[in-house]
């Protein structure tokens, strides 16, 4: 009996330790982190990997063959070819405290927007400790080198950031008054722009309300329009298409060039249609061609690139949906915003922040680039 009964006590001992255990492993990782940066070790924005060597997520990607085909995977020992970038600033940004709006070094930045020039690649990050202003890391297409960090004057998610082309303006997923709201820059105060300088955010040049959208979670620009969609974590949502009226004229430029003290409206962001229904758990969409492509994800869950037919006709309504689609590819888990330029379709992930890379399942701290025409051979 006195046998039994240890045996008893040892299995009853080793449960309560195991649930102690889950439940210390769970609130560091789904709590602490949240809610707490690690030291800050450098006193800039880091340019290095944060996690893994080129190997290491070559390794991870080849996991994913349904989408990275054995062309594909020629070219991943060979970083510039196969165009992968390191995201900068995932252990250490410059940016500036939110409520004292003096210099500090944010350490738990997480990416969520990403689009592409002629000559960069802007993505956009915010603190998920709500301490530090958010920020737009710029990085040079060609090299991969880190440019330069752009502070912006508020703590907004950044959920998705759009360029636009044909005014050479880049658009912001922002709140206005608890409302979905679009912000933008001029690229040109974007290039101007150094912190070292001025010791201030970059002010946003205008902030307009989104009609007809609880959030403003992602965007993508084409064809002088704005689409934007809000992400729901378990319910079905909607993308709009807004249509953009801007001018600019020496007067405001002037202004705004003089940090733009006082505002004045020069654009106008109207809502054009409900573009489409979508699925649950979007984070980021592109309009390109005959295809609109949609990243879909959530936890550690893998990543779903889902693809589907565009309609010629522009005032067609789209369904999203699961069973519309061309077709789908599994990709590593948290991937963000995705963007085609050039006949390249990139992919951001934001698994490489500090609150989910304590738990290292696939993660991937680089932005992943790869030739459009090798997708699009898969969709047979």
């Amino acid at each position: 009996m006195k046998t039994q009964e240890a045996k008893g006590v040892t299995w009853k001992n080793l449960l309560i330790a195991a649930v102690l255990l889950i439940g210390c492993v769970v609130f560091y990782f789904g709590v602490y982190r949240k809610a707490n940066e690690p030291v800050a070790v450098l006193d800039r924005t880091n340019a290095a990997p944060a996690v893994h060597t080129l190997s290491e997520v070559t390794e991870i990607l080849m996991q994913y063959d349904d989408f990275f085909t054995e062309e594909m995977v020629e070219h991943l020992s060979l970083e510039q070819n196969f165009g992968t970038y390191i995201i900068p600033g995932l252990k250490s940004t410059r940016t500036v405290n939110s409520k004292t709006g003096q210099s500090d070094i944010c350490t738990s930045m997480t990416p969520q927007g990403m689009d592409v020039t002629e000559d960069s690649i802007f993505v956009s990050a915010y603190c998920h400790t709500k301490k530090h202003n958010s920020v737009l890391y710029q990085i040079d297409k060609k090299s991969g080198r880190f440019v330069k960090e752009i502070i912006m004057p508020n703590r907004t998610h950044a959920g998705g950031i759009a360029y636009d082309n044909l005014n050479q303006v880049l658009w912001v997923s922002d709140m206005l008054n608890g409302e979905a709201a679009v912000s933008l820059y001029t690229m040109e105060a974007l290039e101007n722009y150094q912190y070292d300088k001025t010791k201030k955010p970059l002010p946003f040049l205008e902030t307009h309300a989104l009609e007809g959208l609880a959030r403003n979670s992602f965007m993508a620009f084409r064809g002088g329009s704005l689409y934007a969609g809000y992400f729901s974590l378990s319910g079905d949502s909607i993308i709009n298409r807004y249509s953009v009226d801007f001018e600019i004229n020496e007067q405001n430029k002037e202004e705004y060039e003089e940090l733009n003290r006082e505002r004045e409206l020069f654009s106008n962001v109207a809502i054009d249609q409900e573009w489409a229904d979508i699925l649950s758990q979007v984070q980021g969409l592109e309009v390109f061609g005959n295809y609109l492509f949609l990243s879909q994800s959530y936890g550690f869950s893998d990543s779903k690139l889902r693809i589907y037919e565009r309609s010629v006709i522009e005032s067609e309504k789209y369904s999203l949906k699961k069973k519309e689609e061309i077709k789908s590819f599994s990709l590593p888990n948290r991937m963000e915003q995705i963007c085609i330029q050039d006949g390249r379709l990139y992919m951001l992930f934001e698994s490489g922040a500090y609150v989910y890379r304590g738990i290292p399942v696939n993660c991937v701290d680089r932005i992943i680039s790869v030739d459009l025409k090798d997708v699009l051979k898969n969709l047979d």
